[in-house]
């Protein structure tokens, strides 16, 4: 017989969604070329649980105060979750996978963008020569960056081009 999870998957649901939102984000920016990828966000194993759980107890941070600086309502059963490195995975159609990890406690533009430059990444590692997204003043790719708390791209030679035109929501 298993022993039960650390923490209850219904305490990491709200994290969860903030993750899976901020992939979704990147995957629709990264459109066509991102239907290539198959992305998977996975819960934080009992290690990192444990370890969230003795920061969250030694830092005295309330689930109240985390949920005012990241604009979000939480519960104190939810803070671990929040405060936990969550495992992003991506499997691309020719083969191949690879992994990150991400933490939700980032604001939800930081996350979709880090999640955009990882999976530009991986496209480029899997031989998509196509520039994603394509600059519209030259050859090369645009880069994901965060503008006034919200994301855009950005040519590397020329500055903001356009903000994401999809919400990236909590």
């Amino acid at each position: 017989m298993s022993e039960p999870p650390l923490v209850p998957g219904k305490h990491l649901l709200s994290a969860r969604r903030r993750v899976e939102r901020a992939a979704a984000a990147a995957l629709a920016e990264l459109d066509p070329f991102s239907k290539q990828l198959a992305v998977a966000v996975d819960e934080p194993d009992d290690v990192d649980l444990a370890c969230a759980l003795q920061w969250a107890a030694s830092s005295g941070i309330t689930a109240a105060e985390a949920g005012e600086k990241l604009g979000v309502t939480m519960t104190e059963s939810e803070l671990v979750g929040w405060v936990s490195p969550w495992p992003v995975s991506a499997r691309h159609t020719r083969g191949g996978m690879t992994g990150t990890s991400v933490t939700p406690t980032s604001t939800a533009a930081d996350l979709a963008v880090d999640l955009a430059d990882w999976l530009q990444t991986i496209l480029a590692d899997a031989g998509i020569s196509d520039p994603i997204p394509p600059c519209p003043a030259h050859p090369h790719p645009m880069r994901p960056v965060v503008h006034e708390g919200g994301p855009w791209w950005e040519c590397p030679n020329g500055g903001l081009v356009r903000p994401w035109p999809r919400t990236v929501a909590c």
